[in-house]
């Protein structure tokens, strides 16, 4: 009985032994990244210079994330601050960070490069570059102005990537759907102000609320600041960061009215409704049409002379208001946004008091000075004054050229005439 109860007692001993010793075995001690040299932001860009700059040694940047993955809008992305900035950073995998999560980031191993001028920190590893120190930050976003954030257009500039707040902003286009929550195309929408200023906005098809609708009045905005070759450019974090249910703006959202102001948006489908015309004066006939894109979800006005194969067409065609009685005006203002795809002549719009019909060159036209788009995301002409011309039968024309050797593809739309 004696010997049983050792022998007993020694397989216990041994079983509790093999078992402790297994369960060490299968949870090895967690690694975490070297920490290094500590680097903040600006340090980190002023290393930027347009190549794929490479950090070779253990390095570490302490910082909160102010926008995560979660609503789909952003993948394999986040954005990050510290006090001297904020970064965008380019994750090789998705998951696990979100809006204010501490974050150490070992940059080794990791490139500074940019994205057609959005800079970023790439290849970044969540698992082996990144440890997450705490939650529950509570990152606050920075007031400014649309017209603030515009003027940003350097690659390098101090508000990229940052966390802003927009107030007394709406959407140009509202109460249409935020994305292509079908084919999963990405949409841009304008954002203004009450001053005639704006913004592009940017959504995925991918994200949760692609299928919402834009707000239908004015409000508060908060999203991230990206940029796009030289142009600034709104990100969404969550559609709970927007809030807009107040009056609209009167000044950018004008009603045609006796007087005469104009608002052109293409959206019932005709580049000539309103008494608009089409006017071809040389070459083949090349009308103005209405058109939608995957970054455009709603019409606008578009004129083409691009042939798949060929020669492209030589043309002269003018989109010509009807005639607007400006003569109660009190500081008439023209605006309209604009697109550009192809290579070919620049668009060009004027303004007239004495045509009535027929070939434009039975008037006076005169040419106005506005800002055009210079690829496929639609950019504001700028607030352009016709001061000079509060009368009667004032018209505002585009003239669209095309010749044999290109065929450029203009885009117009929300052509407007109103006071500020």
């Amino acid at each position: 009985m004696k010997t049983y109860c050792v022998h007993r007692l020694a397989f216990i001993l041994l079983f509790a032994l093999f078992f402790s010793c297994k369960k060490e075995f299968d949870t090895p001690p967690v690694k975490s990244a070297e920490a290094g040299t500590k680097i903040n932001i600006a340090q980190i860009k002023a290393k930027f210079n347009n190549t794929n700059y490479r950090f070779k040694s253990d390095s570490s940047l302490y910082c909160v994330v102010i926008a995560d993955e979660t609503s789909g809008n952003l993948y394999k992305d986040i954005y990050v601050r510290d006090a001297t900035g904020a970064l965008h950073v380019k994750l090789i995998d998705s998951g696990g960070l979100f809006i204010g999560d501490s974050i150490r980031i070992n940059l080794k191993d990791c490139f500074l490069n940019d994205y057609n001028d959005l800079i970023q920190l790439d290849s970044v590893n969540s698992e082996k570059n990144i440890v997450k120190l705490s939650s529950g930050a509570n990152p606050q976003p920075i007031t400014m102005t649309i017209k603030q954030l515009v003027a940003n257009t350097a690659a390098t500039n101090s508000v990229q990537s940052k966390l802003i707040r927009l107030e007394n902003v709406q959407f140009v286009k509202r109460d249409t759907a935020y994305s292509d929550f079908v084919g999963k195309n990405s949409f841009e929408h304008t954002l203004e102000d009450c001053f005639g200023n704006n913004i592009i906005v940017r959504t995925s098809g991918y994200s949760y609320f692609a299928s919402n609708k834009t707000p239908k009045g004015n409000g508060t905005f908060i999203g991230i600041a990206g940029q796009f070759r030289g142009t600034m450019q709104l990100i969404i974090r969550d559609v709970k960061d927007i809030n807009m249910t107040g009056a609209l703006c009167a000044s950018v959202t004008p009603t045609v009215t006796p007087s005469g102001y104009l608002n052109k948006d293409f959206n019932d489908g005709s580049a000539t409704s309103g008494g608009w015309l089409n006017v071809n004066v040389t070459g083949t006939v090349i009308n103005w049409t209405t058109a939608t894109s995957t970054t455009n979800p709603t019409k606008f006005g578009q004129c083409n002379n691009f042939i798949a194969s060929g020669n492209q067409p030589a043309c002269e065609t003018w989109l010509i208001s009807g005639p607007l009685d400006l003569s109660g005006s009190t500081a008439p203002t023209y605006s309209f946004t604009s697109a550009f795809l192809f290579s070919g002549p620049t668009l060009t719009t004027y303004v007239s008091t004495n045509y009535n019909s027929g070939a434009p060159s039975s008037a006076t036209w005169t040419p106005l000075s506005a800002s055009f788009g210079t690829n496929s995301t639609f950019k504001s002409s700028g607030l352009i004054s016709l001061s000079s011309y509060k009368t009667t039968n004032v018209r505002v024309a585009f003239k669209y050229l095309g010749n044999l050797n290109s065929g450029s593809r203009w885009q117009i739309d929300d052509i407007r005439i109103f006071e500020p």
